[in-house]
C-alpha cells in the first residue's frame, strides 16, 4: 500500500514538473513601442522599428524560453493618441515599453509610465536635457543635450573663429529642439564664445527668416530640425545667396538629408555619436544583416534601436520584465556596436562625438 501512495505521489511531482515546464515554455513577454511611424517624423520612426525588429528576429524571438511579443504602434505625434496607446499598453500587462520618436512625445509617454514601479522604457533617440538626472523609469542609448555633449563640437567652432551663431529650430519638437540649442549656446560660452545672436523657429516665414539673418550677420547657423525641414531650410537660404556656413544636429543627419538638399549640403558640418564607417567588427555585421534585409544602409537611430534591443534581450536572461530598471543598473555597462554603452545612476549615457562635414554628396569625417 504504502508502495501504491509512494508511486501517486512521484507521479504527481510528475505531472506539476510537466505542467510547470509547458507553462514556461508558453509564457509570453509583450514589449510595447510607441513613436512616428506614418507622421512627419517617420523617417526616425520606421528606421528604429527596424532595428528593433532585426535585433529580436535574430534571437528567434524567444529569450529564455519566453517568447517575445512586439506591439508597434504610430502616436501620429498626437498627444492624446499617444496616451491612449500607453495607458492600453497598461491595461494589456505590457512591462516594457520602447519609445518614443521625438523628447517631445516621450516626455507624454514619461508622464504616465513613471506612475507604475514595475515599468521600464527605453528610447533611441529623446535627447532632452530636460530628462536628466531624474530617478525615474526612462533610460535612453542617446546622449543628453548637456553642455558637456556639446564641448567638442563647441571648441571646434571657436577653433574656426566662428563667433556670432544663430540657432534655429523645430518647435514641434520643442522639448528636444530648444533644448539643444541653449546647452549648445552653454558649452560655447565656456568654450570662451558668446551667446546666440538669436533663436527662430523653423515654421518662421522664410523670407523674414533671410532678413533676420542678412540683418544679425551670423558667422554660423545652427539648425536642430529634422531632416526634411532642415533640407527646406538650408535650400531656401542657399537660393537666396546665403551662404554662410550651417552646423546641424544629429536628427538631420540621414540619407534622405542628403537627398532632399542636393548640392545647398555642401560644407554642412555635423557633431554626431556615430560613425556610418566604424571598422568596428560588431558594427560591421551588423551593417551587412541590416542591409541583406532592408536593402539600405541603418542611421544612427536604427542602430540605436537595434542596440537598446539587445540590452533588453540581454536583461531578460537575468529576470523578468518588472526588474528591467533594477538589473540595468547593476550591470550599468552594456556592449554597443561601436562602443561601450554606460549608463549612469539616472539611466543617462556618456559617448565619443565626432565631426562630420557633407563633401561631394556624402559625410565625411573632419574630427
Amino acid at each position: 500500500m504504502k508502495k501504491k501512495h509512494l508511486l501517486i505521489i512521484i507521479l504527481l511531482i510528475l505531472l506539476t514538473v510537466l505542467i510547470m515546464f509547458f507553462r514556461k515554455e508558453e509564457e509570453t513577454v509583450k514589449i510595447g513601442f510607441v513613436g512616428a511611424l506614418t507622421s512627419k517624423y517617420s523617417v526616425l520612426g520606421n528606421a528604429m522599428m527596424n532595428g528593433v525588429l532585426l535585433a529580436f528576429e535574430e534571437v528567434d524571438y524567444t529569450v529564455d524560453n519566453k517568447k517575445i511579443e512586439l506591439l508597434f504602434k504610430d502616436d501620429k505625434k498626437d498627444i492624446e493618441l499617444n496616451k491612449k496607446i500607453v495607458n492600453d499598453f497598461i491595461d494589456q500587462g505590457i512591462k516594457i515599453v520602447i519609445g518614443n520618436v521625438t523628447s517631445s512625445m516621450s516626455k507624454v509617454s514619461m508622464s504616465i509610465i513613471n506612475n507604475y514601479d514595475d515599468m521600464f522604457m527605453i528610447s533611441a533617440s529623446s535627447a532632452s536635457n530636460e530628462f536628466t538626472k531624474k530617478d525615474d523609469r526612462f533610460f535612453r542609448v542617446h546622449v543628453a543635450n548637456n553642455a558637456q555633449r556639446f564641448h567638442s563640437f563647441t571648441k571646434y567652432i571657436k577653433d574656426k573663429n566662428y563667433k556670432k551663431v544663430y540657432g534655429i529650430y523645430d518647435p514641434f519638437n520643442k522639448t528636444y529642439t530648444h533644448d539643444y540649442l541653449v546647452n549648445f549656446e552653454k558649452s560655447f560660452i565656456s568654450n570662451g564664445g558668446s551667446s546666440f545672436v538669436k533663436f527662430s523657429p523653423t515654421n518662421k516665414d522664410l523670407d523674414l527668416l533671410v532678413d533676420d539673418i542678412r540683418n544679425t550677420k551670423p558667422d554660423i547657423i545652427v539648425i536642430c530640425a529634422n531632416s526634411v525641414d532642415a533640407a527646406r531650410v538650408i535650400q531656401y537660404l542657399r537660393l537666396n545667396k546665403i551662404d554662410t556656413q550651417v552646423a546641424s544636429s544629429e536628427w538631420a543627419m540621414t540619407e534622405s538629408f542628403l537627398e532632399n538638399t542636393g548640392k545647398t549640403s555642401e560644407g554642412v558640418i555635423f557633431n554626431i555619436d556615430y560613425d556610418e564607417y566604424s571598422n568596428n567588427k560588431r558594427f560591421k555585421e551588423f551593417v551587412k544583416r541590416y542591409e541583406n534585409k532592408y536593402k539600405q544602409k541603418p542611421s544612427i537611430f536604427a542602430s540605436k534601436a537595434y542596440e537598446l534591443s539587445t540590452i533588453i534581450i540581454e536583461l531578460l536572461k537575468k529576470g523578468d520584465e518588472t526588474k528591467l530598471k533594477e538589473n540595468l543598473l547593476l550591470q550599468e555597462k552594456f556592449q554597443g556596436l561601436q562602443d561601450m554603452i554606460v549608463f549612469d545612476k539616472y539611466g543617462d549615457v556618456i559617448r565619443d562625438f565626432i565631426t562630420f562635414e557633407v563633401k561631394d554628396g556624402k559625410y565625411k569625417k573632419v574630427q
